[in-house]
């Protein structure tokens, strides 16, 4: 195990280092304005990614202060893959293996680098699926936290309960520890450890269930957004980790085995489920990739000594080459443009937030400078959480009404101003049909942009409205309907 928590650190090292100096991606600056206003529960997701947040940026300032846990996280999820890799495999090889198949991982490289809900998740669920693995006895209360910590992650985390029901018709061992008390405690642990977000849904009508079941199942797939799940699907792992790891589980034997696949098959099975019916984006499956990194190397644990050195190598060498590569294009486009997505989600946001501040006061000039309109506390109307969230961090601004893309947080957060106060609206031309509030007199738009070696990677715009007249009803049904 010392060698396993050595490549973990390394891991953690090497993405640490992956992202530093770069800007907070839209949800990553979104998961730290939730962690201003802490709570058990927000309306896309549980708590756990706006607790780890406030947590380390009371300790550590900056884009560094707010991703340092999700590192940690991440560096977890590779020794809990190597955990399953031991409880498959009686090679004494197979959890170095596990390691450096999970450290090299393409997705959980990107997860475990940023503060997203994924790292959490990806280590709590690959500790369950460690516990439940070997779970007999009081180990079952150990599994429960486990499972209750992955839940207060990620929702999808909650298939390990349907997934260890279906088991019991497969596992006899596990048939034997149900008419002892430890799985039942156990269970009873993980729902104590959840209940706090439970509490919070029941009393938010189920909001963040429902916008989970409907952003999951949208009806709106197509061609390229299943073709686009597919190539996550193989890439994210990366495909020695795939193919070995499903074909390992497919023919389970023992009870750990038959566990494991369980807690990895039904998770997958319905992110392909999802994957028919709305895009599906690659970190959706990712909570189950530690266990199939540890079950792809309980497979090479079989295979000949020259072939396994091969596949590894192979898999550690296309995943830090991927990793390399990322590293470099994003600080300094050569063989992609600027403005190609991955590059722009990272680039330019801090100057962002500086132009829409300059923005903001040139618009409020415009209209006379009343008073509450001002560059440093506006209450903004962004279109989408996403510009909300890089406003909030980039340009210090705190008051937001709803995003009209979709709802968001921001609707449950939302405190209207009084009315006859300034409001200002960001974004690009957006059509009054959208606006989601009633104002008087409205200045000029002021327009900016954000450069990036000669090529526009972000463009705004800010407009001042002097007085606030109203909300709106959302187009397509009011919050309750999503």
């Amino acid at each position: 195990m010392r060698k396993v928590w050595a490549i973990a650190l390394a891991a953690g090292a090497i993405r640490l280092a992956l992202f530093l100096g770069l800007d907070l991606y839209a949800d990553e600056a979104y998961y730290w304005l939730w962690s201003r206003h802490l709570a058990a529960g927000y309306f896309d997701h549980p708590p756990m990614v706006a607790w780890l947040i406030r947590l380390s940026t009371s300790f550590v300032g900056g884009e560094l202060g707010v991703r340092i846990l999700f590192v940690a996280c991440g560096a977890l999820a590779v020794v809990f893959a190597a955990l399953v890799a031991g409880e498959l495999s009686d090679d004494p090889g197979a959890p170095v293996v596990a390691s450096l198949l999970a450290a090299a991982a393409p997705i959980l490289t990107l997860t475990g680098g940023l503060a997203l809900p994924d790292a959490p998740v990806e280590a709590a669920y690959g500790a369950a699926t460690w516990l439940v693995a070997r779970a007999r006895g009081r180990v079952w209360l150990w599994a429960g936290i486990a499972v209750g910590l992955a839940l207060l992650s990620k929702l999808t985390a909650g298939l390990l309960a349907p997934a260890l029901l279906l088991l019991v018709a497969w596992d006899r061992e596990l048939r034997r520890e149900l008419p002892t008390p430890w799985p039942w405690l156990g269970a009873a642990v993980a729902v104590l450890v959840f209940l706090p977000n439970l509490a919070w849904n029941a009393r938010h009508d189920w909001i963040e269930l429902r916008f989970q079941l409907r952003h999951g199942f949208a009806s709106t797939v197509t061609l390229r957004s299943v073709l686009d799940y597919v190539g996550g699907l193989l890439a994210g792992p990366g495909p020695v980790v795939l193919v070995l790891g499903v074909a390992r589980l497919a023919r389970a034997r023992t009870s750990a085995t038959k566990r494991v696949a369980a807690a990895t098959f039904l998770p997958m099975l319905v992110t392909f489920a999802a994957a028919t019916r709305s895009p599906v984006e690659a970190n959706w499956g990712a909570l189950v990739y530690p266990a199939l990194a540890g079950a792809a190397a309980a497979s090479l644990a079989s295979a000949g000594r020259r072939l396994r050195r091969g596949l590894v190598a192979f898999s550690v060498g296309t995943g830090a080459a991927a990793a390399l590569l990322f590293g470099l294009e994003v600080r300094n486009p050569v063989l992609v443009r600027p403005d190609t997505p991955f590059v722009e989600r990272f680039r330019g946001w801090r100057e962002y937030g500086q132009r829409a501040r300059d923005a903001a006061a040139r618009a409020c000039a415009s209209i006379g400078n009343p008073q509450g309109c001002d560059a440093t506390d506006p209450f903004v109307y962004a279109p989408s959480y996403q510009e909300a969230a890089e406003l909030a961090y980039y340009a210090g601004w705190r008051r937001f009404g709803p995003g009209f893309t979709r709802p968001s947080q921001l609707d449950l957060w939302f405190e209207p101003p009084a009315p006859g106060a300034p409001v200002l609206q960001a974004g690009v031309a957006v059509a009054p049909r959208d606006r989601l509030f009633e104002a008087t007199e409205a200045g000029p738009p002021v327009p900016f942009e954000v450069l990036l070696k000669g090529c526009v990677i972000h463009r705004g715009e800010i407009r001042a409205f002097s007085g606030y007249r109203g909300e709106v009803r959302r187009p397509g049904g009011d919050l309750h309907s999503f």
